[in-house]
């Protein structure tokens, strides 16, 4: 340890050490949003903070955990169960929150101990390694008490300013994980409401109808048109609507102006009733455990987050035990278990997936990005999770899900969806495998610096040639 560093006891050092309750009525007063977010250890990653899964209370029940409410800068710890050890920052986005009994506040004096540079500490290696194996020693569950928190021992800079920049050096790095994050968020916000316009709410099909009407009106003296503007007024001059057509215009002509009745209900005219089978097909591409090179990329339900039609995550198939299934870059992965049904994505890259995810492969490149609207939206997720069969496990199969009813619109058009929705997909993936060169980057430096080997300046040198 350099001579101008000092070992802190955690306990200390810090204003708060604590975890926090569940509020009376449990998980049934838990809300998909609300006014006070609640912080459960499934939001706690080495990483960062993940928003998948985050609940919601209401004022009144969040006033029950008053004395857990979470503050911008808080370093956060699970202390129980499998994902022990895991810590983050909360994110200040989602304050105010309260967190609930697996997960530990740790709030240092800002003057002697910088909070971001704990957070480093703590997930550093060598202190992971101590954290697992001081929570298993336990009798029962993995656990860190408030006491061994409180004796946490950390060695940093005497200067509270060398900490601040030894955390904004890692910190940098990930502010640029977090920006391409964000940007992925964005897309799929993107792609998701364009699948929504297009093949749900039909908005351009409306759109032709108001225009045939429009023309109508027209000729009847009651439309007037400017540019891209055009207003409709009645008979006595008053006006009744008012629109534009830079959103439709272009692609107008690739749909119909009538929509017509159908076994769901009104679709365009010249589109047909069929089923997910129509677009897509799965893939069964078995290969055995001796056959699978170990520095092939596996994923498993674990690595595929919720509702993010990017998987970012993947590990290597050096210990697999049993068989798995091959899938490509650009198949559509799909959780065949229950609680998994909303774990659904495009593979970032070639490799293999556990058996109990799905493969499936639209049946030609134009249908690939409507074929991943269909199989990500909520409605496909509700419909194999009625369907799904088993007692202690409930799976869906893809029988089932290759008969699930859609709408199929003509190829063209499924074609022209893909165009705008591919390069989407494809800067979202860039971004991952960015963002995995960039995690690797910062768990190189992060040692050596929290250890004071590498110098500041020198790690600052390293970090400007990639952000």
């Amino acid at each position: 340890m350099p001579t101008d560093w000092t070992t802190f006891r955690l306990g200390n050092v810090c204003s708060k050490i604590g975890s926090g309750a569940t509020p009376r009525g449990g998980g049934s007063v838990y809300l998909a949003a609300g006014d006070v977010a609640l912080i459960r250890s499934q939001n706690v990653y080495n990483g960062g903070f993940h928003h998948d899964g985050l609940a919601y209370l209401t004022e009144t029940h969040a006033e029950e955990l008053e004395n857990v409410a979470v503050k911008a800068g808080d370093v956060l710890l699970n202390i129980t169960g499998d994902s022990v050890a895991r810590c983050c920052q909360v994110d200040p986005e989602v304050l105010p929150a309260r967190v609930n009994q697996h997960v530990a506040i740790i709030r240092p004096n800002p003057g002697t101990l910088d909070a971001k540079f704990l957070r480093y500490f703590l997930v550093s290696p060598g202190m992971q390694a101590d954290m697992l194996s001081w929570g298993g020693a336990g009798a029962t569950r993995n656990a860190l008490t408030k006491g061994m928190i409180e004796a946490f021992e950390i060695p940093a800079p005497r200067d509270v300013g060398e900490q601040r920049a030894i955390a904004g050096v890692l910190g940098a790095l990930d502010d640029k994980i977090e920006v391409n994050r964000k940007m992925a968020r964005v897309l799929e916000g993107i792609a998701r409401a364009v699948f929504t316009s297009w093949f749900v709410d039909f908005d351009p099909v409306h759109y032709n109808i108001r225009q045939r009407e429009h023309a109508a009106l027209d000729r009847a003296g009651r439309f007037v048109s400017t540019g891209d503007d055009f207003s409709i007024r009645s008979a006595e001059g008053q006006l009744l609507r008012r629109g534009g057509d830079a959103v439709f215009g272009k692609i107008a002509g690739l749909f119909p102006d009538r929509l017509v009745d159908s076994p769901l209900g009104e679709v365009p005219e010249g589109w047909r009733v069929g089923t997910l089978g129509d677009v897509a097909s799965e893939r069964r591409d078995g290969i055995a455990p001796e056959d699978i090179q170990a520095d092939t990329a596996y994923i498993a339900l674990e690595h595929m987050p919720r509702r993010c039609i990017s998987l970012s995550d993947w590990s290597v198939a050096d210990d697999v035990a049993s068989g798995k299934l091959v899938f490509a870059a650009g198949d559509i992965l799909f959780g065949k278990l229950r609680p998994y049904f909303h774990k659904v994505g495009v593979a970032p890259l070639d490799g293999v997936c556990s058996t109990d995810i799905i493969v499936m492969r639209p049946k030609s490149p134009e249908w690939s990005a409507y074929a991943l609207g269909i199989a990500s939206s909520d409605e496909f997720v509700a419909y194999t999770d009625r369907g799904s069969a088993g007692t202690k496990m409930p799976r869906t199969n893809w029988t089932d899900m290759a008969a699930y009813p859609i709408v199929v619109p003509p190829a063209p058009l499924a074609a022209a969806y893909n165009k705008v929705v591919a390069p989407m997909i494809g800067r979202m993936i860039a971004g991952t495998h960015a963002n995995r060169t960039l995690a690797a980057l910062r768990d190189t430096l992060l040692p050596k610096l929290i250890s004071g080997e590498l110098r500041i300046a020198d790690a600052e040198t390293i970090v400007g040639r990639v952000v």
